[in-house]
């Protein structure tokens, strides 16, 4: 008894500890606003706490202000402010990142009439603005937005001495709207760590009726930067595939159109050890998202690993991609799926604008790995912003960061930010989850199966060059904001299990486990979230010898889609 109650000790706490870490929830802004433009990103400082970056629309989604909220590992919101900017009008908040201990935006902000991409540093702890500054790309009646922000400590100048600062890509266009038949150009712009301009560099492409020039992601590799966005292809929206220097400079481009329409990339993964770039993109035709592998030395694209995706439905589209905290053999996507309808566990009819998915893929292949999910979420997307994801078949241009890992008190996990519409209301929460690596969130979902197929490659040209810019003082003020959090209601089992009568024996055990239930498939997981063994139902039974001693947690799931889990000692 001696030897058995300390371990029966840890284990509760444990059991507890990874209970209470696994959380959706969805923030209500007391004023009951719309939340728009969301993505997230994990502090760098001390903490384990992230931030949420994003804009309040009005009811009529004709203004909005930009607001950040920092909250913690469990999902509570320890501080929730909206921003203005002093004598200015119209400051929208589009990425957002963390360096030490600051937090780092960038999006537009309105100076007479014209809009000005803009950075600021603003205080982790506190939320106050530290500094900000806003640029005027070309002409000062250029309009210009910030779409995505980096920070680098690669050498800006060729001196073989690091220049910490960031790395800014958007667009700037001679209309004031987003308008594809205005003249509209990509450009990225660096600046050092006091805001200070290092260089500004413009992307165009030959166009026709339209104008698809826009830079919306860098991700930096070990020699330079690789900008993802669109390019034109003729009358055609075409996948922008650009790498410049760290001081700037063209090195390659391999930019391609693999549809009739429109196709965009939106993010990038650089593997150091392969030396290879994996672009997450979307495709029309296909109404879903893809891999493109490109060589980060030569830009030669490897179709081998080159892929788009096909499922039994479509419209579902690619925002992140990063690296898996199960392997370094695979990469993991995440983004929405236009709209979704389910019937929930009462039995009542559901649907859903941008649902967020988790799909898992090895890097060779682009073959799922395990079990990949949907997230059911109630959700209307108001309509009339410019930005709003489905004015059109996807996003134009803007495809926020919406997930990221991390490794906390010795669990693997994944964040995530999407949107909610409760029952009764009309107004978009801002809805955050959290999983361990198995990716299974605390609500409804569904599998996500998907099949990887070839890409048809038409390449098109891109002209890069230097681009003049300016700088000026910007002035934030920030004022707290009241919420409410809502959780969903967890569903570790569903109805048709009758989880009273279900049960696994013996337990604990030294070899099998035999399950009362009928199921299709099971997946185990240590005490941190790591998944250690999946399988298909084998006589009711579930084979424990190939795992050491310790508890797991075993979660088996019927051809329905239905699921349970259950703790159980290996002895």
């Amino acid at each position: 008894m001696k030897t058995k109650l300390p371990f029966f000790i840890i284990f509760c706490f444990l059991s507890f500890q990874l209970s209470s870490q696994i959380f959706e929830k969805s923030v209500d802004a007391n004023n009951q606003l719309h939340f728009h433009d969301l993505n997230i990103t994990q502090l760098d400082d001390s903490s384990n706490d992230y931030v949420v970056s994003g804009n309040l629309f009005d009811a009529s989604i004709s203004t909005y202000v930009p607001v950040l909220k920092r909250v913690t590992e469990n999902g509570v919101v320890v501080w929730f402010k909206e921003y203005s900017a002093t004598g200015l009008q119209n400051l929208r908040f589009f990425d957002v990142i963390s360096v030490f201990d600051m937090i780092v935006v960038t999006g537009s902000v309105d100076v007479s009439g014209v809009k000005k991409v803009f950075i600021a540093r603003i205080n982790a702890t506190t939320g106050v603005m530290i500094s900000s500054q806003y640029y005027g790309i070309i002409s000062p009646n250029f309009n210009s937005t910030g779409i995505h922000i980096i920070y680098t400590e690669s050498d800006a100048d060729g001196d073989s001495v690091a220049d910490p600062g960031y790395i800014v890509s958007g667009f700037f266009s001679d209309s004031y709207a987003v308008d594809t038949a205005a003249s509209n150009f990509g450009f990225v712009m660096r600046t050092d760590m006091a805001l200070n301009l290092n260089w500004t560099i413009e992307i165009d492409s030959t166009s026709t009726t339209t104008d698809y020039d826009f830079a919306n992601h860098c991700t930096e590799t070990s020699d330079g930067f690789f900008i993802t966005g669109s390019a034109n292809e003729g009358s055609k929206q075409a996948i922008l595939g650009l790498k410049i220097g760290f001081d700037g400079t063209y090195l390659w481009d391999n930019s391609y159109s693999g549809g009739n329409s429109r196709d965009i990339s939106v993010d990038a993964y650089y593997d150091s050890v392969s030396d290879k770039i994996y672009a997450l993109t979307n495709y029309s035709h296909a109404h879903f998202f893809g891999i493109t592998s490109y060589n980060n030395t030569t830009g030669v694209i490897n179709t081998a690993e080159t892929w788009i995706g096909t499922a039994s439905e479509f419209d579902i589209y690619g925002f992140t991609l990063m690296e898996s905290v199960n392997s370094m053999n695979n990469l993991v996507i995440t983004g929405y799926d236009a709209f979704e309808n389910w019937v929930d566990t009462a039995g009542n009819a559901l649907s859903g604008q941008s649902n967020l998915f988790v799909y898992e893929f090895e890097k060779a292949t682009g073959n799922q790995v395990v079990t990949n999910y949907q997230y059911l979420v109630p959700h209307v997307e108001p309509l009339g912003d410019e930005y709003n994801f489905w004015n059109g078949q996807f996003p134009l241009l803007y495809f926020p960061d919406i997930s990221f890992n991390a490794a906390l008190n010795g669990a693997l996990n994944y964040f995530h930010i999407d949107y909610r519409t409760n029952a009764g209301v009309n107004f978009s929460e801002a809805n955050m989850i959290r999983t361990f690596n198995d990716k299974r969130n605390d609500c409804e979902n569904k599998e996500l199966i998907i099949s990887p197929n070839g890409v048809s490659i038409t390449n098109t040209s891109i002209i890069v060059g230097a681009a003049p810019n300016s700088q000026n003082n910007l002035q934030l003020s920030d004022i707290l904001i009241g919420n409410l959090i809502r959780d969903c209601q967890g569903v570790l089992s569903k109805n048709d299990f009758e989880i009273e009568k279900s049960y696994f024996y013996p337990n604990p055990t030294s070899k099998y486990v035999y399950v009362s239930s009928e199921f299709s498939k099971y997946q185990i997981s240590d005490a941190l979230g790591k998944i250690v063994q999946v399988g298909r139902n084998e006589e009711n039974q579930i084979s424990l010898e190939e795992l050491n001693s310790g508890f797991y947690f075993i979660t088996i799931e019927n051809d329905k889609g239905e699921f349970q889990t259950f703790k159980i000692i290996k002895k």
